[in-house]
């Protein structure tokens, strides 16, 4: 049963994402399978770029935009079929683990989009704020892989790996994840892109600092060295940001804690 609901997604990521396996003599070269890879991976960029759609992109530009990428993609596919074989890959092989890499960027954001729908539909029907959801719910799914991992290198002998990886990936979320999304949104929503600040988000940060100094103060007190009372501490830290969080969410209720209480609030009154 699973297998057949897997089934239409998996058929589809493989009719769009070029693979290329190293492991194979001909490193997975299917001629016919990359030409319709390459004729349709144009338009899974442009379908996940415009997967929210854009205010000042009318529906006729869209249909436009869709077939210059269709028109682009079956021009890549005429060029591959001119220049390959049928049994023996060519010598641009390796360009196409690029593409592969770049489209599989792009399916991600589309499931991570439609996770990020289905968690506020879920925020509605329980009446609560999508910034709880964020900083539990989302934050926990971000977070496993990432967890065992880190568990998996710190079982292997490499805990001094597992310790970078844990500052390394909340600095990539939140430097780059940020980064662009201010970016992208002075660019393409409003300039200068608001942020809204309510309570929640400040009671992170405070909790993030704290928890940063605590860590800091406690390895050089103790020479750099992490004992199962490190652990304990920072596991004690978690749980009582999240008896915060959900007592700030029970007590104030969604609009008091997703109330901009930032600078631009403060100016109107």
């Amino acid at each position: 049963v699973l297998l057949g609901v897997r089934a239409p997604a998996c058929v589809l990521m493989r009719l769009t994402n070029p693979v290329v396996d190293s492991s194979r003599g001909d490193q997975g070269w299917c001629k016919p399978a990359v030409l319709c890879q390459v004729t349709l991976c144009p338009v899974v960029l442009v379908w996940c770029i415009l997967l929210h759609g854009f205010p000042n992109i009318s529906p006729a530009t869209t249909y436009i935009i869709f077939a210059v990428a269709l028109l682009l993609g079956g021009s890549v596919a005429c060029v591959v079929h001119l220049t390959s074989r049928h049994m023996t890959p060519p010598d641009y092989l390796h360009l196409f683990a690029f593409a592969g890499f770049i489209v599989s960027v792009a399916w991600i954001y589309a499931l991570a989009a439609e996770l990020v729908h289905v968690l506020q539909a879920i925020g509605h029907i329980l009446d609560m704020s999508n910034t709880l959801l964020g900083l539990t719910v989302l934050a926990f799914a971000n977070s496993v892989g990432d967890l065992v991992a880190n568990l998996a290198m710190c079982r292997a002998g490499m805990p001094g790996m597992a310790a970078a990886a844990c500052i390394g990936a909340p600095l990539l979320n939140l430097l780059l994840g940020l980064g662009s999304a201010t970016l992208l949104g002075n660019w393409l929503v409003k300039e200068p892109f608001p942020i809204s600040l309510n309570l929640q988000l400040y009671t992170g940060m405070c909790f993030l600092i704290f928890a940063l100094v605590a860590m800091l103060v406690s390895a050089l007190a103790n020479k750099m060295h992490a004992g199962t009372w490190f652990g304990v501490m920072l596991l004690m830290i978690y749980a009582a940001f999240l008896v915060t969080c959900l007592g700030l969410e029970m007590w104030g209720g969604s609009k008091l804690l997703t109330a901009n209480i930032g600078p631009e609030l403060k100016c109107l009154n």
